[in-house]
């Protein structure tokens, strides 16, 4: 799975890390809560701290901007499923495996 990290980091960022650098997070089961197979999805989730070269949005259809935020002040809007794993990644609360909307059932 780290490798995967490692090549959309590159193809999202157009940096360079190295697997040995990806610290696990969370994996996240998530759902649209509409009833799509499209809308399943799992997420794996890595903090990492060493890289080269400098972060650019690399496909600016999927991205309007790129910033660094502390976790405990972050901007509007923000994907929501990614909100939830970065405040509880902040505060130190966030589980190895969560899971994302299925509450909305």
């Amino acid at each position: 799975m780290s490798q995967c990290g490692v090549r959309e980091t590159r193809e999202e960022l157009g940096v360079v890390v190295n697997e040995e650098d990806l610290v696990p997070l969370t994996v996240m089961h998530r759902t649209g809560a509409n009833g799509q197979a499209i809308d399943e999805r799992v997420d794996f989730f890595f903090a990492v701290q060493h890289w080269v070269g400098e972060p650019k949005i690399q496909e600016t259809d999927k991205a309007e901007e790129l910033r660094w935020a502390e976790p405990t002040a972050l901007p509007s809007p923000i994907v929501p499923h990614e909100r939830f794993v970065l405040e509880r990644w902040a505060q130190a609360t966030l589980p190895a495996v969560t899971t994302f909307g299925f509450d909305l059932y």
